[in-house]
């Protein structure tokens, strides 16, 4: 009843409960029906309530103590936030969820979802699988949002496993900061295979799924997103690391590692690292994406548009490669054959001159960039398209002319790429300002730099 609210259900479970792991020191509460009419095994949160598994006295200081496991099957859903729109304010703290399908779906606002596994093991060291069955992973979705949700916060979880996405975030305004999708609890990929010939097989860590992203205004930041990899028939598509969907005007996505474990070691996703297709005013700022198996950005859409990117790192160890039926290579950032061509194929910032720490340049061949944004990247000349470090921006001039002053000359072996970022409306015809293009070949330094001959009469 409201008048009694808010309510905190804390635990004080004994350890002669049968459900107490002696050894783990945790108690598992098993459930075996459905206990409301939206067909969840646990009854429905209806505001200001929290559920708090940290209350419990004793038990394991590292993970949850409170683990809990849906029926037989891991065909029910889990606890749902709000039966209406209008039962806010609900906490999740410090319980582990297993065996579920939406282990949680919130269907209401200003929820706070924190410190939770999600699909782990008991240990917190494998995926909790259902029906033991890989193709069924770990569940449908560790949370998943309703498209009226608003202002709602997740953040220091772990999923793994999932053989939909790990988080789906719809409505408007939620923040996913700081989780681990993919890993153990200790932020690792245990299980990773490191044969090539066996990365992303059946024999790999099942990470399982990572985040989908519609409605407009989300953020995305600091997570670790690892070992994705999905039990799914070979010739299908792997899952994006972060899929950023049409209805996601003015989110963010920035400071999230893909393909890196807790300790920066490299794992790898078996899919895109981050796709926007179709998107208008999505910022990609200071992203690490290592290793992806395809595309580490991925643009397309004839709807795409003003979509920025600053200050992403990008590294790949081997080659990038051409997927069987695709129109073109993957690629560190990929224009995909969807875009309008004169998004697709517009050249970015030339360097003409390197010497020392002095750099200068102009605008792509054939596509004057007037006051745009030109960042420099750090590449080698490995022969793959990468970009190993942000050297920084500059702003050319109404011109397209810029130049740009390093902290130190380049080391042997060593070079720049450009992307460019327009300041204003039809630099790219009909497109806004804000739009970045994907990086450019690479210069290094002594090369000779063939301008356009002007020819006089």
């Amino acid at each position: 009843r409201n008048a009694e609210k808010p309510v905190l259900i804390a635990f004080d479970i004994p350890t002669s409960d049968p459900g107490y792991n002696a050894t783990l020191q945790i108690w598992r509460i098993q459930f075996s029906g459905i206990s409301s009419t939206t067909q969840a095994a646990l009854r429905y949160l209806n505001g200001n309530i929290t559920i708090d598994g940290t209350t419990q006295p004793n038990g394991r200081t590292a993970g949850p103590k409170i683990i809990l496991a849906g029926p037989t099957t891991g065909q029910r859903d889990g606890i749902k936030l709000g039966e209406t729109a209008f039962q806010n304010n609900n906490v999740l703290r410090g319980l582990g969820f297993q065996n579920f399908s939406d282990h949680v779906y919130v269907n209401s606002d200003a929820n706070l979802i924190e410190g939770n596994w999600f699909g782990l093991s008991n240990d917190g060291q494998l995926p909790y699988v259902r029906n033991n069955n890989p193709e069924d992973g770990s569940g449908s979705s560790g949370v998943a949002l309703s498209d009226g949700a608003s202002g709602n916060i997740i953040r220091d979880n772990y999923f793994l496993g999932f053989d939909g996405v790990a988080v789906a975030l719809r409505g408007e305004d939620a923040v996913l900061q700081d989780n681990y999708i993919g890993t153990n609890a200790d932020g690792l990929v245990p299980g990773k295979q490191t044969d090539p010939s066996l990365i992303c097989t059946p024999v790999d860590w099942l990470g399982g799924g990572g985040i989908s992203m519609d409605g407009p205004r989300h953020l995305v930041q600091g997570n670790i997103i690892a070992g994705l990899r999905q039990e799914i028939f070979s010739m299908s598509t792997q899952p994006d690391a972060v899929t950023v969907g049409s209805t996601c005007d003015d989110c963010v996505v920035q400071e999230n590692k893909i393909g890196l474990d807790a300790q920066d070691q490299v794992v790898g996703v078996c899919g895109q690292g981050i796709d926007i297709s179709n998107t208008e005013r999505v910022m990609l700022r200071n992203n690490t994406l290592v290793d992806t198996k395809n595309a580490a950005i991925f643009i397309n859409g004839a709807l795409s548009d003003a979509n920025t990117l600053r200050g992403n790192i990008i590294r790949r160890s081997t080659p990038w490669t051409q997927p069987e039926g695709a129109a073109k290579a993957d690629d560190a950032i990929l224009r995909y054959s969807g875009l309008p061509d004169a998004f697709e194929f517009f050249n970015p910032a030339k360097v003409t001159s390197i010497k020392g720490v002095a750099v200068s340049g102009t605008a792509g061949d054939g596509n004057p960039c007037p006051n745009c944004v030109i960042e420099l990247f750090l590449d080698d000349n490995d022969g793959v398209t990468e970009a190993l470090q942000s050297l920084g921006t500059t702003t050319a001039s109404s011109s397209s002319n810029w130049s740009f002053t390093l902290a130190a000359p380049l080391a042997p072996g060593y070079g720049i790429r450009t992307t460019s970022t327009t300041a204003q409306y039809n630099t790219i015809p009909g497109m806004g300002a804000g739009t970045t293009v994907g990086l450019s070949r690479l210069y290094v330094p002594g090369m000779k730099m063939f301008l356009p001959m002007i020819k006089r009469n």
